[in-house]
Formats: C-alpha cells, sequence, structure tokens
C-alpha cells in the first residue's frame, strides 16, 4: 500500500489549510480552531519524538473530556507513527499496571502536559498499521488490547458518515468517555468531516448538555441510552427545545428502551434519531437504523452501513469489512478464535429479517438453559421494562429453586416508582407476552444495576451477589 501521513492527520491538515478559522474543539470554555489544532499536534508530535518516541511505540493517554489535550495528543501519536492507548481517566493503579505489562509503552503523557517547540514532518504510515490499542472488557470486566488499524478508522468513519449524513457543518455534542469506541469514533468520524466536537466531561451532566446544544449551537448529539434516560429524568422534556435544530441523534453501548425511544421521537419529531450496533473488534459501529424512517423496525439495530456484511453462523452475529480490527494485542490465540477467513466472531446472538434488518437476541454467553430450552435475557428484559412498575432490568440464569429445569431465569429490577409488584403479580402481567419458561422464577428489587461509564450493564458484579 501507498505509505503516507495518517489519515487523520491527513485530514486534519487539509482542514487547517482550507479552514483554519473553523471550530476544531470546543470543551470548557476552551476554543481550538482547526489551524490552532493542527499547530498544537505538530508541537507534540515534535514532543513525542525529543521524548524518544518512535514509530510502532505505544504511548499511554489519559482520555480526559475536560480540556482539549487529550485529542491533541491522540492526533499527535497518530502524526509521529505511534501506538495510541486511551485509558479512562482514574483508571487504579493495579489496572494500570496490567495496561502496562500489556502494551509496553515508551511512555505515558498525563493530561493538560504544555507543550512547547518546533514540528517535524508527520511519519509516514501504512493503512495496514496499528494505530490504537483500545482496551475492553464489555461487561466481563477483563480487558483485552483491541488493535485498530488506520485503514480501520478510515472505514469506519467514512462508513458512519455516509449512514448518518455528517458533514463539515456538524458541530457535535458529545458527553461520552473518549477512551471508548463509541466516544472516541464519533471525534475519529468528526474530524474526518472537518466539523466541530462539541465536550462535555460526562453524560451525568444534563445542565452541560444542555448548556452546550444552546451556547455551542450544537446540531448533533451522541449520548449512551443512561444518559439520555438520565437527561429524562433531571430535565424533563427540555431536549425537545432543541427539535427545530438538532439534525441528528444517535445512540449505541447498550438497549435504547422503548420508553426512551418513543420519547426521542416524540420531542425530536424532525431530528434524524439513530440507533446503532457495534463493538471494539469492529471499530465501533457497523449497522445503523434512522428510528423515524422505519417505524416497522424499531425493535431492530438496522442495517449494515456500507462496506460491512453480516452474517450468522448458528444464530451468532459474524462481520466483515474494512472495519475489523487487526487483532487482540499479544493474544494470537484469542485472535485465532475470533478471526477467520476476513470475519470476526461476535459474542452476540440475533436474526436477520426479511428485509436485512438485524436483530440483537442477547449475549451467548448470557444465554440461559431452562430445561435444556435456551432463553436470551434480552428478550425478557426488553419486556420486563414496558411494566410501568419497571424503570431497568437485567436477567441472568441462577439454580432452579423448585429443583426441576437446572436453570432458571433470576430477575434484578430497578422500581420506576414506589410501586414493586410481587413475583406473582410479575408472572400474571407477562402470560401471553412471553413463552411460560421465559418468565424469571426469582425476582429481587434494586435501586440501580452496576454499569460500565458507557451505560452497560456489569453482569458479572450481578452474578457474584448470586
Amino acid at each position: 500500500m501507498k505509505r503516507g501521513p495518517a489519515p487523520l492527520v491527513a485530514k486534519l491538515l487539509e482542514t487547517a489549510s482550507r479552514a483554519p478559522d473553523r471550530d476544531a474543539v470546543v470543551c470548557a470554555g476552551e476554543r481550538l480552531t482547526y489551524g490552532a489544532l493542527a499547530a498544537a499536534v505538530a508541537e507534540a508530535a515534535n514532543f513525542l519524538k525529543e521524548s524518544g518516541v518512535h514509530a510502532g511505540d505505544r504511548v499511554i493517554l489519559t482520555a480526559s473530556g475536560r480540556d482539549a489535550s487529550f485529542i491533541r495528543d491522540y492526533l499527535a501519536c497518530h502524526r509521529a507513527g505511534a501506538i495510541a492507548v486511551p485509558i479512562e481517566p482514574g483508571a487504579s493503579e493495579t489496572t494500570l499496571d496490567g495496561i502496562r505489562k500489556l502494551t509496553s509503552p515508551k511512555l505515558s503523557l498525563p493530561p493538560g502536559l504544555k507543550m512547547k517547540g518546533g514540528a517535524s514532518a508527520p511519519v509516514s504510515v501504512d493503512l495496514g498499521d496499528p494505530a490504537d490499542i483500545l482496551l475492553t472488557g464489555g461487561t466481563t470486566g477483563r480487558p483485552k488490547g483491541v488493535a485498530q488499524t488506520h485503514g480501520n478508522i478510515l472505514a469506519f468513519a467514512r462508513g458512519r458518515n455516509a449512514a448518518v449524513g455528517a458533514s463539515e457543518t456538524d458541530r457535535l455534542v458529545l458527553p461520552l468517555p473518549l477512551s471508548h469506541g463509541f466516544g472516541l469514533g464519533r471525534v475519529r468520524a468528526t474530524i474526518f468531516t472537518g466539523g466541530t466536537l462539541v465536550l462535555v466531561d460526562g453524560f451525568m451532566f444534563a445542565g452541560s448538555i444542555l448548556r452546550a446544544l444552546d451556547e455551542q449551537r450544537g446540531n448533533a448529539f451522541c449520548c449512551v441510552p443512561a444518559g439520555f434516560a438520565s437527561l429524562f429524568r433531571l430535565t424533563g422534556d427540555e431536549l425537545g427545545d432543541f427539535k427545530d435544530t438538532l439534525r441528528y441523534v444517535e445512540t449505541a453501548t447498550a438497549v435504547l428502551t422503548a420508553d426512551s425511544r418513543d420519547r426521542l421521537l416524540r420531542l425530536l419529531p424532525r431530528t434524524r434519531v439513530f440507533n446503532s450496533y457495534g463493538m471494539t473488534e469492529t471499530t465501533s459501529s457497523i449497522a445503523f437504523i434512522d428510528l423515524h424512517s422505519a417505524p416497522s423496525k424499531r425493535e431492530s439495530v438496522g442495517k449494515p452501513i456500507p462496506g460491512v456484511r453480516i452474517r450468522l453462523v448458528d444464530g451468532r452475529i459474524w462481520v466483515r469489512g474494512k472495519s475489523v480490527m487487526k487483532c487482540y494485542w499479544k493474544d494470537a490465540a484469542r485472535t485465532r478464535r475470533t478471526l477467520a477467513g476476513g470475519w470476526c466472531a461476535t459474542n452476540d446472538a440475533g436474526l436477520i429479517d426479511e428485509d436485512g434488518y438485524l436483530y440483537l437476541k442477547g449475549r451467548v454467553d448470557d444465554l440461559i438453559n431452562v430445561g435444556g430450552l435456551k432463553v436470551a435475557p434480552l428478550e425478557i428484559e426488553n419486556t420486563l421494562r414496558a411494566h410501568p412498575a419497571v424503570r431497568d432490568c437485567a436477567c441472568l440464569g441462577t439454580a432452579d429453586p423448585a429443583g426441576v429445569s437446572g436453570e432458571a431465569i433470576k430477575a434484578f429490577l430497578v422500581p420506576a416508582g414506589a410501586d414493586r409488584p410481587s413475583r406473582d403479580e410479575l408472572a400474571g402481567w407477562l402470560r401471553g407476552k412471553l413463552e411460560a419458561y421465559k418468565i424469571p422464577a426469582v425476582v429481587v428489587w434494586v435501586e440501580a444495576l452496576p454499569r460500565t461509564r458507557v451505560g452497560k450493564i456489569r453482569k458479572a458484579d450481578l452474578r457474584d451477589a448470586i
């Protein structure tokens, strides 16, 4: 392949040359134009070079959304030909030790480091060279290092931007963790369009999100389902104030409840409301649906983006395309189990309807064996979330209290209010909606479910409580 500057760096330089005064990053009162960002990235890349970082070396970056330094340092790694390793702010020393052992970094950059100095030419890379190592453990708590190439990043950005109709006029409000594929993917995609990133440090700051949409003229918004639920809980229907200015909103990483989905569609009747599906191994989302345009398919996660193919093997979702990762870093055995013939085996079960829409049926390793019948917790969870007394739900397998079916279903429920129906009352409501063997045998009411920073339920923590 032809070598040259990393695609993200090439696009940054092109936009900086063509529109140097356009906002690139707005965050906590700080505003960096494309011209200023390109200059800062060049200085930071030179700092890396003078610190002994060479092409292919790993650099650990704290992915904070509190200022623009992470964006600068991340792009500087690409300019220097280094491999960026974004980590969450506040990672424990135990976690950091594990990351260091896995990646053998040449350097760890603290957030907000002041860098001044000259600039050297961007290092030439191949599209097949690793660009980033993203740490992912899903909901299991066992992190893996996903090596994503410059070609992966380019392919995802092109497909995602085509799917949502992104453009250089986007002012994307982004209250997501930047160490995760969803948030970082939207950073990459926005830079590829030459649009503007408006960073908010966390989706729990509902007031900051609304102020960003208002004061920074945000016309696009990405958030996880838990963030939308929090926004509605704290601000009511105020998101509807932006129905005439928001071009699109996008969600991913977890189930968008029917209540949140219907509320978004009601509050934003002219906004494109996207639900998407993907994983770190596929460089973020690989399927999208515009919920307004496909009302009969709203339970699905949509169709593959351009350049991606999806198939089912024994009910398991497999993915093929240029956005599929290079490998699991330093884990050849896991890589061989996951990648085969250009296809990536996910851990998700699903089905594809006659129109090509993909529906998720849960995690393969989450399936519950009730008397020999395989039950997907996701189906039960989605049904229970429709009950007026249930705000959130997670279902796991547990020993059958009657000693008959081996495994039974245990439901952890978060109440929507003061009402907490009994197990028998819930079973009566579920009859006719689910087969009898799918009705939970045990119900436990809890104040909250353990979740990751991007809103995924940590079922490993719930299993420890069984």
